[in-house]
């Protein structure tokens, strides 16, 4: 009789635990674009039972009791807590948390740290505010977007190097030039510069497509030799690209085109040639204004007037098809020319044309 009771208890007790469980199912997606999200921890509340969703962004939980409450959880959207209050289908449209988002920062080797947990200076730099800026050089879409950062181009002709400066320069005879680290590699990124003999070479930032970065964050001080070392004893700039995301995919097109014309040059004189005074070496007696061409490699403009030259006529001279300049009567009476250098300016034209499938 007593095993019997016993046994009825059992069967009761087992009975009143099935009928007291909920099976909740439903898929997860996210606000903004409606894609289903895979990896959302679902719990119950004060519990340890729970699970992630799949690919699909489906679930499947049962839970203790109806009255019980489920938590739904992931990186980068806020947490929901949703009561069951007797359901059995629960879908849940997940919201950004654009606090968390915005304070999370990319600091060496490509690691994410909260920005309230660093004991150093760190700014961000959105990929939108790059891409905008619409700037050839990377180097140059980052002046007046980052606090103690300071960009300077060493020319005005298109594709110029960019000069860049962290909380201003340390060194006279050093560089003072940043870091830059794309995905954790360092790259060289420092100018050539610009003189009036050569022609300008630009930093190799301008390789990096704009379109092509998440996030761009600068170090300053001595966090960012702590980080990279000496090489980044001025500071580094840290460029994340963009990767694949789950979802489904997305194209982008995007296209723009600009014109640079020059706006101001300065005055010229064209009645004297290239030259300078001579005196004689014996008496020092002054001999008048001396033509002195382009093979002496100087950049005196006060020669002899231009109406006293005329050409030689060497077909061999390399600067002038017509020869090379000799006073009026020597040469092969030919007047010589007042050419206009500044007829070498045109308009520059960029079109660029930006295509992708992420």
């Amino acid at each position: 009789m007593k095993r019997g009771l016993l046994f009825l208890s059992v069967l009761l007790l087992m009975g009143n635990v099935l009928w007291a469980q909920v099976t909740v199912s439903g898929t997860v997606t996210d606000a903004e674009n409606g894609d289903p999200i895979e990896g959302v921890a679902v719990l119950v509340k004060g519990t340890t039972i729970g699970m992630f969703t799949g690919e699909d962004g489906s679930y499947r939980l049962s839970v203790p009791s109806e009255d019980d409450m489920l938590v739904f959880s992931y990186v980068g959207k806020l947490t929901q807590e949703i009561a069951v209050a007797g359901r059995n289908s629960i879908d849940v449209n997940m919201i950004n948390d654009v606090l968390q988002l915005d304070e999370v920062v990319v600091t060496a080797v490509g690691l994410e740290t909260n920005r309230r947990s660093l004991g150093y200076s760190i700014q961000n730099v959105d990929a939108d505010e790059i891409v905008n800026a619409r700037e050839t050089n990377l180097v140059n879409a980052l002046n007046s977007k980052v606090a103690g950062v300071t960009v300077v181009s060493s020319s005005g002709s298109p594709g110029s190097s960019a000069n860049i400066r962290i909380r201003g320069s340390v060194s006279v005879n050093g560089s003072n030039a940043p870091l830059f680290v794309v995905d954790g590699v360092p790259i060289d990124n420092s100018e050539s510069g610009n003189g009036t003999a050569g022609v300008d070479q630009s930093n190799r930032a301008i390789d990096i497509n704009p379109n092509d970065i998440e996030s761009v964050s600068v170090l300053k001080g001595a966090a960012a030799t702590a980080l990279y070392g000496i090489r980044a004893a001025n500071g580094a700039v840290i460029i994340t690209t963009k990767t694949g995301k789950t979802g489904k995919p997305r194209v982008t097109v995007s296209a723009s085109y600009t014109r640079d014309e020059v706006n101001k040059l300065p005055g010229r004189q064209s009645a004297f040639a290239q030259g300078r005074p001579t005196f004689d070496p014996t008496t020092g007696e002054p001999l008048g204004p001396t033509y002195r061409g382009p093979f002496t490699f100087e950049g005196f403009s006060w020669g002899p007037a231009v109406a006293d030259l005329e050409f030689d006529g060497d077909a061999d001279y390399p600067f002038d098809v017509n020869g090379g300049l000799v006073p009026a009567g020597t040469g092969n009476g030919v007047p010589a020319n007042s050419y206009d250098p500044y007829d070498f300016f045109v308009a520059g034209q960029t079109l660029d044309l930006n295509a992708s499938v992420s």
